[in-house]
């Protein structure tokens, strides 16, 4: 996990920091593997998976199924059942291929409010992903790939919002005084309704010398949304985006290290921006390194952002209430970041700390401000309508600190703490500046712990605090919190297989709110079975 501005590597979407999710290779753990999860919620997930490796080919293939009921009085249960095949071909010792599909469907809670335009009930939805990358190694530590990927999703959501005359509140005599040429008619709502496609296709190379390394690349990314309650328009949306990098790593000295990057990406929609970063390393004595670092990365709204426009509308597209919208085109936000920090290793590198002091400045945020006069035949939802416009700011001061220490070969220790002063400036009448909570928590901690009892038994426990925070339009104000998670573990050798008997525990204590005050997360227990053939 990186926190901070990492657009100059990863594009726009990696606004305020990157999170590394490195899934296992296919052939890790080949043969059959079924895992069983039972608890809380009606919680169950059912899994299998067959792993094969050979010479030149391996490969994975998976199953699952999910469901829980989520919140308690909460619309938001959900079914998922989803499949995935992932391999890599190693063609000869330099070219390889790897590649991947998946798919994933079922019903899930609307999350509805109860209102006629808005009620509880269930939507459909569906995924489908995939990627193929081709990687060529030309020389140690020098490579370049080509990829291609694609997703693709849709949620279907209908519903009988009621008869007209009743939104109305009129005779249905009287519609046509209120909205010109309309009749008597079953209103059908779509909050939900919509259609997403991306293409997205990326070349990059690794080059690797004696005193450096350089990574460039060029990229090319097209995003669709066909949604009517959502961006206004009964046709297809698209946003093509084109992108360029290039990064290096230099050492200056044995003991300066010289990191320098920059992405510029462009739109069909809005200007090209310019993203960079500088930082520099140094290492007075092996074991301890100094950084800093500043950069200016900017984040490009994304498709839906540009066509906002979530509106009550009749059959045939008649808007009679706005709910939220974009009355002009957004801007790119801007985040400038200075980080000074250090990392240290201790005991033969059984004990690692870091810290960081850092400084951000945000501009031209999106801003969701109320506009109680704008006009609209008949108020349900809301009274006048939200818009979404550039204008917030916020300055943000701090600093971070984690240590890793390895006590024992069987007990490890991961403790961290953030600390955040947020100000923050809003526009009159947006939803931030309604709340005198910040939106960024000023004390962030967190304490895990894993441990090796012997005799194939395992524990690991996991004790958070988050401060109070309010989270922005659709949430509310939570208080801090702190809870407690506790694994158990027990492994069984069987003659061909592995068994694994886990024991979880979430929250071992008070109730917490998470996003809004409905979300209240109580004490949760989970029992999983693994079987692992070989």
């Amino acid at each position: 996990m990186v926190r901070g501005p990492a657009g100059v590597s990863f594009g726009s979407n990696a606004f305020v920091g990157v999170i590394n999710i490195v899934t296992q290779k296919p052939y890790h753990n080949p043969g059959w593997r079924f895992s069983a999860t039972t608890g809380s919620r009606d919680t169950s997930l059912l899994a299998a998976r067959y792993a094969h490796t050979s010479d030149q080919f391996d490969y994975r293939a998976s199953l699952s199924y999910f469901n829980t009921e989520g919140f308690r009085g909460v619309n938001d249960e959900s079914i998922a059942r989803s499949g995935r095949f992932q391999g890599t071909f190693q063609a000869t010792p330099e070219t390889s291929l790897d590649f991947q599909l998946g798919y994933a469907e079922g019903p899930w809670g609307r999350g509805g409010s109860g209102v006629s335009v808005d009620p509880v009930g269930t939507k459909e939805a569906s995924e489908q992903y995939g990627s193929i990358r081709l990687t060529r190694t030309t020389d140690p530590g020098s490579a370049w790939y080509l990829q291609f990927g694609f997703t693709s999703g849709e949620e279907n959501d209908k519903f009988s919002a009621g008869l007209l005359s009743d939104l109305l509140g009129v005779d249905p005599a009287d519609i046509g005084g209120v909205i010109p040429a309309q009749q008597e008619q079953e209103v059908i709502g779509r909050t939900f309704d919509y259609q997403v496609n991306r293409r997205d296709i990326e070349f990059q190379q690794l080059l690797n010398g004696q005193r450096y390394r350089i990574a460039w690349g060029l990229g090319y990314r097209k995003d669709m949304v066909n949604s009517l309650e959502i961006v206004g328009q009964k046709e297809w949306q698209a946003m093509e985006t084109f992108r360029a990098q290039g990064n290096i790593e230099y050492r200056l000295t044995d003991q300066l290290l010289l990191n320098a990057g920059a992405i510029y990406e462009k739109n069909n929609i809005n200007p090209g921006e310019l993203s960079w970063r500088l930082g520099l390393n140094f290492t007075p004595t092996e074991g301890h390194m100094f950084r800093v670092s500043v950069a200016e990365s900017w984040r490009q709204p994304f498709l839906v952002e540009n066509f906002h426009n979530i509106a009550v509308r009749l059959n045939g597209g008649t808007v009679i209430e706005t709910v939220q919208m974009a009355p002009e085109p957004i801007d790119a936000e801007r985040l400038r970041s200075y980080e000074l920090g250090y990392i240290g290793n201790w005991l033969d590198e059984r004990l690692t700390a870091e810290v960081k002091l850092y400084r951000e400045t945000f501009e031209d945020e999106i801003e969701y401000v109320w506009d109680p006069t704008y006009p609209e035949v008949v108020s349900i939802f809301n009274q006048g309508a939200i818009l979404d416009v550039n204008g917030g700011s916020t300055a943000i001061e701090g600093f971070e600190t984690g240590a890793r220490w390895l006590a024992s070969d069987r007990t490890r220790l991961w403790l961290s703490y953030a600390y955040a002063d947020a100000d923050q400036s809003s526009l009159p009448m947006a939803f931030r500046s309604l709340y005198q909570t910040s939106a960024t928590p000023r004390h962030t901690a967190s304490l895990l712990m894993s441990h090796d009892l012997g005799r194939r038994w395992q524990v690991s426990a996991g004790y958070y605090y988050l401060d109070d925070m309010v989270w922005i339009l659709w949430g509310s104000e939570t208080d801090a919190y702190r809870r407690l998670d506790v694994r158990i573990a027990r492994q069984f050798p069987l003659r061909n297989a592995d068994l694994k008997l886990e024991l979880i525990g979430q929250n071992l204590g008070g109730d917490y709110v998470e996003f809004k005050q409905a979300n209240r997360f109580e004490t949760r227990t989970f029992l999983r079975a693994t079987l692992q053939f070989h």
